[in-house]
């Protein structure tokens, strides 16, 4: 009788440990799904209209961001300023390193936006863009290809540029409530 009992326990421990190993890959296979693009897909969350009306913002940050690399690059700007323009630049980014075209060389090499700041910093140049044309929505971004004009020496030069634009959701604090917030990141610059 002892060892049924015996047998009996060893089985219940075992029947045990596979429901434990079973709903333990349950939940961690449950807990990656919660995490993948679909959950935060633009897409899934905004109607085509809204994506055009953020594509549009999206547009305007790009303006933005030439119109602070024109006060960055100019030898009339305070210090203390061209300090507070470099945040905002970055703030416009979801990385400082992000990977930008470097227009100053004849290679169009890339290089990071950190770099790009410290090379045109009072050189004189300015920038405008034109002819936007927003690509198709992928999961959490999208691209936009624009032509920019670069005036340095009153000598211009033009170039397409393909930039990424990422567009997802980011834990933000409001005083004492959090909230997530969908949020447009400016992305890598490449050639087209």
């Amino acid at each position: 009788m002892r060892l049924n009992l015996y047998e009996l326990y060893k089985n219940k421990m075992f029947l045990r440990s596979c429901i434990f190993m079973f709903l333990l890959f349950t939940f961690s296979f449950y807990g990656q799904n919660a995490n993948t693009p679909a959950s935060t897909a633009i897409k899934a969350n905004f109607t085509m209209a809204s994506v055009k009306a953020y594509q549009e913002s999206a547009t305007l940050k790009v303006e933005d961001y030439y119109q602070y690399l024109t006060l960055l690059s100019s030898e009339s700007t305070s210090e203390t300023l061209k300090t507070e323009i470099k945040t905002t630049i970055y703030s416009l980014f979801e990385s400082e390193n992000i990977k930008v075209i470097d227009f100053t060389s004849t290679e169009n090499a890339t290089i990071s936006l950190q770099e790009l700041i410290d090379k045109i910093t009072n050189k004189n140049f300015s920038f405008s863009v034109a002819n936007f044309e927003n690509s198709i929505v992928s999961t959490d971004y999208w691209t936009t290809q624009y032509q920019l004009t670069v005036m340095q020496n009153k000598i211009p030069m033009e170039f397409q540029y393909y930039q990424k634009i990422g567009f997802k959701p980011v834990v933000k604090s409001f005083g004492t409530t959090k909230k997530e917030v969908w949020t447009l990141f400016l992305g890598e610059v490449t050639l087209p």
